[in-house]
């Protein structure tokens, strides 16, 4: 038979191991006529961003005439602006041109016998007083003042007349004063040998020196230097239509298969003046062999 607890321990044991959490408290307005107000939910805060307009100083007449002026050089500069063509070889023609005139204007001057008509004309004669003998009679002061140089270079051609008569170059002389002078030019030249006429003073006979193989191999010699020069001028011609290619590849104003098709006609044209230059040289030395 089961023995009967004590009424103290059956409900000791009867009771929930964790405590009853505590009632809630209920709290009632004082004044049951005026409930409390209600406060209305508030959204999030937000941040609005804006932009304002930079205040800036208000340009006078002189500033709108500036501007003005500006695009209008510009619109001006854009429609005159001449078109970039990579083929235009009009200054580098003209440089070739010019380097084969001038190569045949010195060839032509070459002679094998030595000096011709030409050069003779050319030689510098002085004319005039030298420093420190410009004085007047009297003592005064001559033009020039004292110890001012009064020496005139000018041709021979410009105070004589120069004529080739075969193989002598006949000069006559335009004024008594002049003789001198146009002497001591001709004495520079010591290839040279010259004659008086016996009835007149003022007239001179030059013989020109006979061809020999060594006035012949000097004309040689003249004719290559000048061909040489020649040579050189149509390299900077060259060098000078390269640079206006390379201005316009580094501003890219024309297209590099433009370029290069344009640097190829370029030696096209090159080797043509070069071969031109050496054919006139070569003429003028076969004309040297003859005499």
């Amino acid at each position: 038979m089961r023995a009967k607890l004590p009424t103290t321990l059956i409900s000791t044991l009867s009771r929930p191991r964790f405590p009853r959490p505590p009632s809630r408290i209920t709290l009632q307005p004082c004044c049951p006529n005026n409930p409390a107000p209600t406060h209305p939910t508030l959204p999030p805060p937000t941040r609005t961003l804006t932009t304002t307009t930079p205040l800036l100083k208000k340009g006078g007449k002189q500033d709108s005439k500036r501007t003005v002026s500006l695009n209008a050089s510009k619109a001006q500069s854009q429609a005159h602006s001449p078109t970039v063509n990579a083929f235009d070889f009009s200054d580098y023609e003209a440089a070739i041109e010019h380097a084969h005139e001038h190569l045949k204007s010195e060839l032509a001057k070459i002679k094998a016998g030595g000096r011709n008509a030409e050069d003779i004309e050319g030689l510098r004669v002085v004319l005039g007083k030298g420093g420190g003998e410009g004085r007047g009679d009297g003592g005064n002061e001559g033009i020039g003042g004292r110890g001012r140089a009064e020496r005139e270079s000018v041709k021979l051609g410009d105070v004589a007349s120069v004529v080739a008569r075969g193989r002598n170059v006949g000069v006559l002389v335009g004024e008594k004063d002049h003789l001198k002078p146009v002497l001591s030019a001709l004495a520079s030249l010591p290839s040279l040998t010259y004659t008086t006429s016996p009835t007149d003073p003022l007239t001179l006979t030059i013989a020109i020196p006979p061809v020999t193989a060594e006035s012949r191999l000097a004309a040689k010699k003249q004719a290559d230097k000048k061909g040489e020069e020649a040579l050189f001028a149509l390299r900077e011609a060259r060098g000078a239509q390269r640079k206006k290619h390379r201005s316009m590849e580094l501003g890219r104003l024309v297209g590099p298969d433009e370029l290069r098709r344009a640097e190829r006609e370029v030696e096209k044209v090159n080797e043509g003046a070069v071969g031109e230059a050496r054919r006139l040289v070569e003429g003028c030395r076969r004309g040297l062999e003859g005499g």
